[in-house]
């Protein structure tokens, strides 16, 4: 989405901050949930996905599963990187706007698909995911690391800030962002798999399977 590559370009004030930006148990406590639950709907979106399924589109113009799945999988790095990039950058004195009403702001307004968006380049699904088990195995990966760096980290998120279209955003605050991302796309995949016309699984797939014991 342009509003996300839009995040990732910073103009930070040159001032610098005495007080410690450390997350606060929390703020830490909300980013792993957020992290955690997001990553538990998005592989449950894809259980159980067909190859018919998985390619199918409900209209020339718009993703599929698997490019909606891919595009999650390039974005996780994409905007863990950018709020890495804030890292780098002068600290500043905590803005008013890095409290808890924000942060779920955040998080409600990028969850919200009334407003299409359109990805970026960089995060255009490209087809290099053959299957749901790819998607699911390399969005994982991403997100366990990151989760890891959530349940750890001692970086000063919240006085590296970055301006945005959406106005001021810390790093901790794009962390969020990327936990909301994911689950916006994970509704999109939900949203192909209520199309009329999508694959319905065959009979057989859907009996249960019996244990045969040989002598």
């Amino acid at each position: 989405m342009k509003f996300i590559a839009a995040l990732l370009v910073l103009a930070v004030a040159p001032v610098f901050a005495a007080a410690t930006g450390q997350l606060n148990d929390a703020e830490r406590t909300f980013l792993v949930d957020q992290l955690e639950l997001t990553r538990k709907a998005f592989v449950e979106s894809l259980t159980g996905v067909t190859p018919a399924q998985w390619r199918f589109k409900a209209a020339p113009d718009r993703w599929s599963v698997a490019e909606c799945a891919e595009h999650l999988v390039l974005a996780e790095n994409y905007i863990f990187q950018g709020s890495q990039g804030l890292l780098k950058t002068p600290a500043v004195a905590r803005p008013e706007k890095s409290n808890e009403q924000v942060d779920k702001t955040i998080v409600s307004m990028v969850t919200d698909r009334s407003h299409k968006l359109q990805a970026p380049e960089p995060l255009v699904p490209k087809g290099s995911l053959e299957s749901p088990a790819d998607a699911i195995r390399a969005f994982t990966e991403k997100r366990d690391r990151n989760i890891a760096y959530a349940k750890s980290t001692n970086d000063d998120l919240r006085v590296h800030v970055g301006k945005t279209p959406a106005g001021e955003m810390d790093a901790y605050q794009l962390l969020l962002l990327m936990a909301a991302h994911s689950a916006r796309h994970t509704a999109q995949i939900r949203e192909v798999e209520a199309s009329p016309n999508y694959p319905k699984v065959s009979a057989l797939l859907r009996l249960p399977r019996i244990r045969i014991a040989f002598d």
